[in-house]
């Protein structure tokens, strides 16, 4: 099942995996006398990679697992400032702190103290500039595939080939247990996410799973009749009753058949919205 998730992810396992092994390669060997191929026959250098090794593939995951989790919730178009200071939080300052802690449990397992090796002086600064440079690896990879889309839908005259024969369909093919359920669009009254799952909503206050991420939904309808109120879901203008102010700009929509939690619009979809609604 597709997860309501941004329409490019980081299936790259295997990157992480050569890049800890790269980094453990540059952290056991930085400032060691012996030359390359004397650490080559060396058990020492093995056995410091392999340990390395794990800790690099640790902190490397946990920036890909913060980037994932923050373009999920905190996309870097609709929540710049949130998602800059989560980044250099999350992504940068936490993945060092763990380097640390993790390096003293290494240096402790031989019996050193952290503090009277030469770790914080040459090799924590290497560590700290490589999870920089994953974070910055992650960002431009991210923008990198937005264009890529924005470049594919321009060339398709704005919504990509698939989508394009489907725009304002008036049937959408929605699962209920085993069965493939034609469902007409007028009986919808909106889609919405929760927990791991897309479900449709109808008039008769059924529940359909969908297999398709709300952004490939959104595409599929027309703009007149539907409208992406917030991450979570896209609304059918037949089902809005009405809707009221909230705290610095934002709205909250009231729909029938009534939504688990509220609906809240965020000021920055608030004056697009009021044009969709008076249209």
């Amino acid at each position: 099942m597709k997860k309501d998730a941004p329409p490019y992810g980081y299936n790259d396992i295997f990157f992480r995996i050569i890049i800890a092994l790269i980094a453990a390669h540059i952290i056991v060997a930085f400032g060691a006398k012996e030359s390359f191929f004397v650490l080559l026959i060396s058990w020492f250098y093995y056995r410091s990679l392999l340990l390395s090794f794990i800790i690099a593939f640790l902190l490397v995951s946990e920036v890909y697992w913060v980037t994932v989790k923050l373009d999920k919730h905190y996309d870097w178009k609709n929540k710049t400032i949130q998602r800059v200071g989560l980044q250099l939080l999350l992504g940068i300052t936490l993945p060092a702190i763990t380097a640390f802690l993790l390096a003293t449990v290494y240096f402790g397992a031989f019996g050193y103290n952290i503090l009277d090796t030469f770790y914080l002086q040459f090799d924590f600064p290497v560590i700290v500039i490589m999870i920089l440079l994953l974070n910055v690896y992650y960002i431009a990879f991210y923008f990198y595939k937005q264009w890529q889309i924005t470049e594919e839908r321009i060339s398709n005259g704005g919504v990509s080939g698939a989508d394009e024969n489907q725009k304002g369909k008036e049937v959408f093919i929605v699962h209920k247990g085993a069965k493939n359920i034609p469902l007409a669009i007028e009986s919808i009254c909106y889609f919405y996410h929760d927990g791991d799952f897309n479900f449709v909503r109808t008039r008769v206050r059924e529940d359909f799973l969908i297999t398709q991420a709300l952004d490939e939904v959104q595409h599929m309808l027309s703009d007149k009749q539907f409208f992406r109120v917030n991450r979570q879901m896209i609304v059918n203008f037949a089902a809005c009753q009405h809707f009221e102010p909230l705290d610095f700009g934002k709205l909250e929509l009231f729909v029938t058949p009534a939504p688990k939690e509220p609906i809240v619009i965020s000021q920055k979809r608030a004056k697009a919205f009021k044009e969709w609604i008076s249209r």
